[in-house]
């Protein structure tokens, strides 16, 4: 009965947001069309043949990206919430952006659904996707205000696996004993992705297995900077050789995902690979710049692979910026960074010029100094737009960025502006 309006106002919602240039109808059209119509999720993704779920702390991102990229280099329909919105507002605001009205109920002409959603929303949507296929990347101490620790996390997904269909395919990472865990809750298969040689470290609950059975396995990891990074992938006793057009050993995980995804879709792996040549990474993962490039950091863990990957390719004549914010989507709880290992960046450096940003922009400055930066070479202006401008201003070589997530979005508006790039939303 409220369907088709709650559809039609999301619509509208969207069109609008867009017009007056207030946001790209992310999440607007999904919050106010549930409260309309709250099984609005569930009847519009069940017109999808097959619907993927993505959650983890770090890569969901760039893992259904990657996914869609292949999906589309097959000739399949693609909806994802590309946005990066992982809530269920954010679900709604896609499939409602996908209704075509000259149904007379409004239809989805999609072969697929690629659904990243955030660790905590993926207990309350997952069973309203009824997803055929689910993937746990990782799970790392992030945004503790919300989640909890990492215990509690892993314990409400077990909860929600017991719910789930049996036939799911299920994919986690086996190189993650707090994620591994999983394989004890859930009735169906399980399918375990990794690197040879590499075990999540600093987060991990208990020790692993020295050999932990692989599904998909990624061997002989040849890291190549920023240029990308080489491996040989082992499915089914056979060996392919990859050459992954994205920095740092993240994401090889993040490939390695989205590949099993794509096998336990049917997808022809030669095809997938030879399409990785025009693949092009998701709006601050590792975004080239016409004069440098940007890396999300937002927990620990992801912050310190970061450091590992830019370190040996920053040079004398480059500059950082970073940018701290402690708002509703960062986490308001900003003590993680000194758990994340700034050191890495050391000695290379030292005297470089760091400009330093955001709402906790003295909480960073002080992290930087007790990291080894000298303290004559940090630059505070916490205003971003003001940072942006100083950070360029005589650059002779590249601008490293690295901005926490609404940083992140808040640095794409001024890109936007300044017309070196286009609208988030506009972006697949």
């Amino acid at each position: 009965m409220f369907f088709f309006p709650a559809v039609l106002l999301g619509k509208s919602i969207s069109k609008l947001t867009k017009l007056l240039k207030i946001g790209g109808g992310s999440a607007a059209p999904g919050l106010y069309a549930l409260k309309i119509e709250p099984e609005l999720v569930n009847k519009l993704s069940q017109q999808i043949p097959k619907n993927i779920v993505i959650t983890g702390t770090n890569g969901k991102t760039t893992t259904a990206k990657m996914l869609a990229h292949f999906a589309k280099a097959a000739g399949l329909k693609v909806i994802r919430n590309h946005t990066g919105s992982n809530l269920e507002r954010g679900i709604a605001s896609t499939l409602i952006d996908g209704v075509n009205l000259s149904h007379p109920w409004g239809r989805l002409n999609r072969h697929l659904g690629i659904w990243e959603l955030d660790e905590a929303a993926f207990n309350s949507v997952a069973p309203k996707l009824k997803p055929n296929i689910i993937v746990f990347l990782n799970v790392f101490r992030d945004q503790l205000d919300r989640y909890g620790e990492i215990d509690t996390v892993v314990k409400n997904w077990c909860q929600t696996l017991q719910k789930l269909d049996p036939k799911t395919a299920v994919l986690v990472n086996g190189d993650d004993a707090n994620v591994l865990k999983l394989a004890g809750c859930f009735k169906g298969k399980i399918q375990k992705i990794g690197v040879k040689g590499y075990k999540i470290r600093g987060e991990s609950a208990q020790k692993l297995k020295e050999k932990e059975s692989l599904d998909f396995e990624a061997r002989n990891v040849k890291l190549n900077g920023l240029r990308g990074s080489q491996l040989s992938l082992i499915i089914n006793h056979k060996s392919l050789i990859i050459n992954l057009p994205l920095p740092g050993l993240y994401h090889v995980y993040d490939f390695l995902a989205s590949f099993a995804l794509g096998i336990n879709l049917g997808l022809d792996s030669k095809k997938m690979l030879s399409s990785l040549k025009n693949y092009s990474p998701a709006f601050g993962r590792v975004e080239e710049l016409p004069f440098g490039c940007i890396f999300l950091i937002k927990n620990p863990t992801g912050a310190t692979q970061v450091f590992e990957t830019i370190a040996p390719n920053i040079k004398p004549e480059d500059r950082l910026l970073f940018a701290l914010n402690d708002n509703i989507a960062d986490g308001k709880d900003i003590s993680w960074i000194w758990d994340a290992e700034f050191e890495k960046l050391q000695p290379t450096t030292y005297n470089l010029q760091t400009i330093c940003s955001g709402t906790r922009v003295y909480d960073l400055a002080v992290r930087l100094k007790y990291a080894g930066v000298d303290p004559k070479s940090i630059i505070v202006v916490p205003d971003l737009n003001k940072a942006l401008k100083e950070a360029r201003t005589g650059l002779k070589g590249r601008l490293f960025i690295l901005p926490t997530y609404t940083a992140m979005l808040e640095l794409q508006s001024i890109l936007v502006k300044t017309g070196i790039k286009k609208h988030y939303w506009k972006e697949e």
